[in-house]
């Protein structure tokens, strides 16, 4: 453990690694040290692993990680790190099955790390503005983010003796794309499926030539797991022959790629139209807008005509009896309904509020949003009854679920009678999934 804390601290004064603070920053969920039949999993947050496209969270990581526990029949809960530093240090920590980031693994022995099987490959690529002209006079500066660490051979540039590879300890790869666009610079380096990823934001940029070596792209895995390993190695061995796996390369890893090119509009892209009046209304009552907006594309898809089952209405999709306790009506506005609705959702909170784990509040609130807050107080005294922790909303949805059998909707602690807990279940995850997206990609204006 010294020698391995030795290592990570070697690393972080040499600025390979580099702490990177984002604004936006989505906290660790809370994380067991009982792995059991769930695998967990970390990636580090950049816009070709993580993102959200039309509402949904996707990206080749987050995807090829819910295809693995599809395929092993094990749920997979993934929590996103938008700090390189913090995501490289728990490649030792042994708090996941499962890291992904991309780093110089030759830097450690077998002792302190265990890779899979590549998942993908890439390699590093030359950023530059459109139409820039070469000054075979001058010196080059190539910029790489902080913890970009992957072989870049210059001699494959023309006259390389004018290059030369500079590092910039406090800056990302989005940083470096911001600078050129900017014309603070002239030069930056990326791996290839980032370059894709970011370059439709910038319309006055364009990928240079290749510079190194094709190298792959490998999860680190813990240690402890020897049995889980070895299936997470044999899944990716024959996953990599499928088609699926060619589909999903083509989706994320291709500068052809419809979802890509048709992701981004604009760098600070909106999440909808109603943004500024999200903002003010939860401010008002001390709520994230990025969380509220994630309720709303669940429920309507911003859309303000929708008519739902049981009577529910508008952007908010509030039922009649709720609608009516806060002034709403068919003929109410967008705006009326977005503050109505925050609200309800600021009561909401304030029923769990001291109650639960704060840092998991918002999937309390997000539950009680869909099938009403009767039935999450329900699952938690029936949590409470069975001696589980009933402020960690993973034991009180197993009980929840549970909601739907005879033996729990009738015993005495619940006052709400029976519920199908699996629909909010799910509900609840969509939501959080968006949110954490929205949480990392989107800043406030």
């Amino acid at each position: 453990m010294v020698a391995t804390l030795a290592l990570c601290l070697l690393l972080v004064f040499h600025g390979r690694i580099s702490h990177v603070p984002l604004k936006n920053k989505f906290k660790h969920e809370t994380v067991r040290e009982s792995h059991g039949d769930t695998i967990k999993a970390l990636i580090l947050y950049h816009a070709a692993d993580y993102f959200v496209y039309h509402g949904s969270v996707i990206g080749f990581q987050y995807d090829l990680l819910n295809q693995l526990g599809k395929d092993l029949h094990r749920p997979v809960v993934i929590t996103i790190e938008s700090d390189p530093e913090k995501a490289i240090l728990e490649c030792f920590a042994q708090n996941y099955d499962i890291v992904g980031i991309d780093f110089n693994k030759d830097l450690f022995v077998p002792d302190y790390i265990v890779e899979s099987e590549p998942h993908s490959y890439t390699y590093p690529v030359l950023i530059m503005r459109k139409g820039m002209k070469f000054d075979s006079t001058a010196k080059h500066i190539i910029h790489a983010s902080a913890h970009y660490s992957n072989q870049v051979d210059l001699s494959i540039l023309d006259h390389p003796e004018l290059w030369k590879l500079q590092h910039d300890r406090e800056a990302t790869a989005e940083d470096l794309f911001d600078m050129l666009g900017d014309t603070l610079i002239d030069y930056a380096v990326c791996n290839f499926n980032v370059a894709i990823t970011m370059l439709p934001f910038y319309t006055n940029l364009s990928l240079g030539p290749t510079i190194g070596k094709n190298f792959p792209r490998t999860w680190i895995l813990n240690k402890h797991n020897r049995e889980l390993n070895d299936t997470i190695n044999q899944w990716l061995r024959d996953f990599k022959e499928t088609n699926k796996y060619q589909n999903l390369c083509l989706r994320y890893l291709s500068r052809h790629s419809i979802i890509i090119q048709s992701s981004f509009g604009t760098k600070k892209n909106r999440i909808s139209s109603y943004d500024k009046i999200l903002q003010k209304a939860c401010e008002r009552y001390n709520l994230d807008w990025k969380f509220m907006s994630s309720i709303i594309w669940q429920e309507s898809h911003f859309s303000s005509d929708v008519l739902g089952m049981g009577g529910s209405f508008g952007i908010m999709q509030m039922m009649p009896v709720t609608c009516a306790r806060y002034g709403i009506t068919d003929t109410s506005t967008v705006e009326e309904q977005i503050w109505a609705g925050a609200k309800y959702i600021s009561f909401l909170y304030k029923i769990f509020d001291g109650k639960v784990d704060t840092a998991e509040i918002y999937n309390f609130v997000a539950a009680s949003y869909n099938s009403g807050p009767g039935h999450i107080l329900d699952a938690m005294a029936l949590c409470k009854k069975y001696g589980e922790n009933a402020t960690h909303w993973e034991k009180v949805a197993e009980y929840l679920a549970l909601k739907s059998h005879k033996e729990y909707y009738n015993d005495p602690v619940v006052k709400c009678g029976y519920y199908p807990g699996k629909h909010t279940i799910h509900y609840v995850e969509d939501v959080m999934n968006r949110y954490k997206g929205y949480v990392i990609t989107k800043q406030e204006e």
